[in-house]
């Protein structure tokens, strides 16, 4: 690589561009942009955490115990997670305890099933957002959420299946479900779900049916009557992609 093209990715780097597109844009490895940066004296780690050759561990630990938020504590000393705990250890600082009563007394306890729920979710998730894909038009964005109104990772109806944008929206549905349940309140999770950035799927049209068997969409033999339509049914026959 001439000296040339190497002015150029310390240039953009000094524009505040990072790695992937300054690699991007050269048409090498990131490694290799990394290599040219320490040959000229920069280092992305060292934009990115300053202040790292003068911490203040002993305000940073005060914060910490505390019970500063962890991540603005991490944004507020400019730190990262492994660097903390490293040092955290090194220091014997202990972790904080917990917030939120244990066990069956915490508002979020679900009967022990958590690890149940975990393992049927990763033998079901596959065909849930196949089934989501389907409905969605194209492939599910990464990083959203298939979510069950029922809880039954098993049971991958259309009819049950919800879109949140991110773990964060899926999380805050189901805390303030739970908390409600547990406050005794009547709760509308179809409203909670819209609340939260959820987002339903359209329904093909009524000619189609879901079959829970194959997790595929079969046309039916008989058409049903006008009056067997469910509400929307023309706008979601017009939305749905047959292909």
């Amino acid at each position: 690589m001439d000296e040339k093209t190497k002015d150029r990715i310390v240039e953009m780097f000094d524009r505040g561009l990072l790695l992937a597109p300054i690699a991007a844009k050269i048409g090498c490895a990131e490694s290799y942009v990394t290599r040219i940066l320490q040959e000229r004296g920069r280092s992305a780690w060292k934009r990115r955490y300053p202040n790292q050759d003068g911490w203040d561990w002993d305000a940073i630990f005060a914060d910490y115990q505390n019970r500063m938020p962890f991540e603005a504590l991490l944004q507020k000393h400019r730190v990262s997670c492994t660097t903390f705990h490293r040092h955290r250890k090194a220091e014997g600082v202990p972790l904080r305890e917990r917030l939120g009563a244990p066990g069956k007394q915490n508002y979020q306890y679900k009967d022990g099933s958590w690890a149940l729920n975990q393992k049927l979710h990763r033998i079901y998730g596959r065909a849930a957002r196949e089934v989501a894909t389907a409905l969605f038009g194209e492939p599910i964005p990464k990083g959203w959420h298939v979510h069950h109104m029922n809880e039954n990772p098993a049971y991958n109806d259309p009819t049950n299946l919800v879109l949140f944008p991110g773990n964060s929206e899926h999380m805050k549905y189901h805390q303030r479900l739970l908390m409600l349940q547990r406050a005794g309140v009547e709760v509308d999770a179809t409203r909670l779900v819209s609340e939260n950035g959820g987002t339903w799927l359209l329904l093909p049209p009524p000619q189609w049916q879901f079959s829970s068997e194959t997790g595929q969409f079969a046309l039916l033999e008989t058409q049903p009557s006008p009056t067997q339509d469910r509400p929307g049914s023309e706008l979601d026959q017009a939305a749905f992609d047959l292909r």
